[in-house]
């Protein structure tokens, strides 16, 4: 094989591996965020209603993330309801942001299975996270 073939070769992937970190560095500027988790405060309910039912999301940060990011989210409920859009500008530090969302549901003799699906969004990074599905039987 000639020297030039070889170097040739060698330039080739050092293009190429410049050019996957470069575009790997700009996916991550671009997705500011870390995991979105969302759990409820029960997985079931059976009793007296109405009952409330607790939502928690977190949102991670990635670290260092984006000077004067800016990101919103809302919550959908299952039943198809909307919560306001709120728009966050987190401090250079912040790294994990907790959210809750209460949701007053029941009627006697009636069940539902109920869950809430966090968006949240950042520019061109549009993320979604659903809770698990809380079961609840109204006496």
């Amino acid at each position: 094989m000639s020297r030039s073939i070889v170097f040739s070769s060698v330039v080739t992937l050092l293009v190429v591996a410049a050019v996957l970190g470069v575009s790997q560095a700009a996916r991550s500027e671009e997705n500011p965020f870390g995991p979105i988790r969302v759990a409820a405060n029960r997985s079931k309910y059976n009793g007296p209603c109405p009952v409330d039912i607790v939502y928690t999301g977190n949102i991670n940060l990635t670290s260092p993330h984006p000077r004067g990011l800016t990101f919103n989210y809302y919550w959908v409920r299952s039943d198809g309801a909307k919560s306001p859009v709120t728009v966050v500008r987190p401090s250079p530090t912040e790294r994990l942001l907790i959210l809750k969302d209460s949701w007053h549901l029941g009627a006697a003799r009636h069940h539902y299975d109920a869950s809430v699906t966090l968006f949240v969004n950042s520019g061109n990074t549009h993320l979604e996270q659903a809770s698990s599905v809380v079961s609840v039987s109204c006496k």
